[in-house]
């Protein structure tokens, strides 16, 4: 894996990370936070399987937008565009100053990503490096 590709793969997994821990606070969680950041694992494990097959793509926080880059690499991945398609609504939404995300949206948006992260995790170490693509 080159090492563009770790960075992003390493940032993912920190914003799981993050979601999980703010999902286990008791006193005043932060669900918004849990929302945005299980977002992000997920926009960073897109970003690095583009970078894993040098893929050039968007600034963009909208995951179906990186998700349409990604399916002719991994075709598999469109059964997840409603799970991404979730994460980025309710990470928006959670941006917003009258946002009223709850746990519930906040579990579901960890247990979404997590189910990406897994499909993800699968092929990761199969992604070619550059070395192999030449």
């Amino acid at each position: 894996m080159n090492p563009t590709t770790r960075a992003w793969a390493t940032k993912a997994e920190a914003d799981l990370a993050t979601a999980e821990r703010e999902l286990q606070v008791q006193e005043n969680p932060n669900f918004d936070a849990v929302c945005y950041h299980a977002k992000e694992c997920a926009l960073n494990y897109l970003k690095a399987r583009l970078e894993a097959a040098e893929v050039a793509f968007p600034i963009t926080s909208h995951l179906v937008v990186l998700l349409e880059l990604c399916l002719e690499l991994e075709p598999g991945w469109e059964s997840f565009r409603e799970h991404l398609r979730f994460l980025t609504t309710s990470a928006n939404q959670s941006l917003e100053a009258d946002s009223q995300t709850d746990l519930g949206v906040a579990t579901q948006a960890v247990e979404m990503t997590k189910a990406f992260r897994e499909e993800v995790k699968r092929g990761l170490e199969n992604w070619p490096t550059t070395a192999e693509q030449e």
